[in-house]
This record gives structure tokens, sequence and C-alpha cells, in this order.
């Protein structure tokens, strides 16, 4: 077995034990990269110069800030991609679901960015319907005293989606089932202090 071929199986293992690890606390069961209809392997790594893996997502992206979406940057997806699915989800939210912050849909395959602010500024993207019932990104908001969780994940999907711009989180894990090929994720965290 070659250095190469060893590296990218412990890389591998690796992403699906914290993978596993992380579906363990709470709300994280029912985030749209665990869904049963998601499948797809954990093979696309992503990442953002704003803030590391489980690391603080700095204010500025926060509804105490600016609250404009943060750049984030993925990995191309497996052979057979045709375009990719961004869910930003905060499982630490109360409510039998997590609270979907930001919804970015139609991503062609070519395309493995969004810039800072892509929310308000890359209009040829479609945005599904966060929990405030509005199509854009909605910056972290807990309540103070508790360290939330913001999963940033990123689904390859081998067909186009059908679904329309304004598409709920329920509509488009409909439409995307059968069709995952790929994820990954990036988690940020954020926690609001009592003034």
């Amino acid at each position: 077995m070659t250095g190469r071929i060893r590296q990218a199986l412990l890389s591998s293992a690796v992403m699906v034990m914290v993978a596993a690890m992380s579906l363990g606390c709470s709300n994280t069961s029912k985030l749209a990269t665990a869904s049963d209809r998601s499948g797809g392997l954990w093979s696309i790594r992503v990442r953002s110069t704003a803030f590391d893996d489980n690391q603080p997502i700095p204010q500025k992206y926060t509804a105490d800030g600016e609250n404009v979406s943060p750049p984030i940057a993925w990995s191309g997806g497996p052979g057979g991609t045709k375009e990719f699915v961004v869910i930003v989800e905060d499982p630490d939210a109360p409510g039998e679901m997590p609270a979907v912050h930001w919804i970015v849909y139609r991503i062609p395959m070519g395309t493995t960015t969004l810039p800072e602010n892509a929310s308000k500024t890359m209009t040829n993207l479609a945005q599904g319907i966060n929990y405030k019932g509005e199509a854009a990104y909605a910056g972290p908001d807990p309540k103070p005293g508790k360290v939330h969780h913001y999963y940033f994940q990123v689904l390859a999907l081998s067909e186009p989606l059908k679904a329309q711009s304004g598409a709920s989180r329920a509509e488009l894990a409909k439409a995307f089932k059968g069709f995952v090929l790929g994820k990954g994720q990036l988690i940020g965290t954020y926690e609001r202090h009592e003034k």
C-alpha cells in the first residue's frame, strides 16, 4: 500500500469518525447530512477563511454584527456531480428540528466557493427559506448562556434540483433523495453573552 493511499484511507476514516461523533448530541441526527434522504459518502472537505472547524464564528457573520454570510469553500464533488447544495443548520436551537439559517442550491458543478455576503450578492443562485421565513442568510442569534453549533453542510448531487427558489428544507430533502453522491460539513460555534 503506497503512502498516498494509506493517507487517503486514514483521512476518510477520520472524517467518518468525526461525522459519527457529531451525530451523538442534540438534534444532529436530524441534520440534512444525517437524513436518510441524503445518502452519499463523507468525501467533501468544507472550510472557511473566516473561522476554523469547531471554532467561533466571528461576530460580523451573526445577528450581533453585520449579519452577512461568511465565505465558504469546498473540495469538488465525486465524479458525476452536477450541482451542489449548501445548508446551514443549528441543532442546538429549541424545537424538534435544527433551525435552518441558510439554504443555497442550484450551485453549478464548477463552483466550489461562496464569497462573503453571497446571500445578497450572488443573485444567480436559488436560496431556500430559513427559520425566519426568508429566502436569505440568517446569522447566529442564540439566547445568551449556551454555545450553539452551526453546521455548514455541502451536498454534491448527481442530478440538478427541480425545486424553485424559496423552497423549504423539507421540499429540498424530498427533491434530492437518491441523488446525493458526496457530502461534507464545517462546524462553527457562537455563544451570546449576557450584557
